[in-house]
């Protein structure tokens, strides 16, 4: 068997990652978290394969880059992925706010299905590739149809269990993190 150098990535049809979802969700003991954790388990290889676009552009490494070149370049990467219009910014500093427009995941939800898992796990990965400490990422909206628009919101295991909570009792998101951490 022949081997190439690089990402170990492979393209899928919408179709078949439609089924598979549907398929994992509904098995026993299986569903958002089976996906999650098949997204998290992938991410590697697609962050090898952002920093290898990155080199090929003569961008450097993701670690490298400012904050506002590293979130044009991964929006730029994962838009011509398939994913969507994906953009990255900061809240207040705290946590990072990761918006998908026309997001691949929900324009694939069957009936009454809801949250982006394959992606929300995907998306930590991908950050953690970069991060000094695990990322955990919390999709806080996912919006199906045309146009499908997803949020999620990344940081560490103490940020996203404050957020949620504030989120749970019903503030906004966008005052999270204000002066906070």
């Amino acid at each position: 068997m022949a081997t190439r150098e690089g990402p170990e990535l492979i393209g899928l049809a919408q179709r078949t990652l439609r089924d598979l979802r549907l398929r994992v969700a509904g098995a026993s003991g299986g569903g958002p978290d089976a996906l999650r954790e098949a997204g998290y388990a992938g991410a590697p290889s697609l962050f090898d394969a952002f920093e290898q676009w990155l080199e090929e552009r003569g961008f450097g490494r993701a670690e490298d880059l400012e904050i506002d070149d590293f979130s044009q370049r991964a929006g730029e990467f994962f838009e011509n992925a398939g994913w969507g219009g994906v953009t990255f910014r900061s809240l207040h500093d705290a946590l990072a706010v990761i918006d998908v427009e026309d997001c691949w995941e929900a324009q694939l939800h069957g009936e009454g299905e809801r949250g982006c898992h394959l992606t929300t796990g995907t998306l930590a990965g991908f950050l953690g590739c970069l991060a000094d400490y695990p990322v955990g990422v919390m999709e806080i909206e996912c919006s199906t149809g045309s146009p499908a628009r997803c949020r999620f919101l990344a940081g560490n295991a103490e940020m996203l269990e404050h957020a949620y909570e504030r989120i749970a009792r019903g503030e906004s998101w966008e005052t999270i993190g204000a002066g906070e951490f």
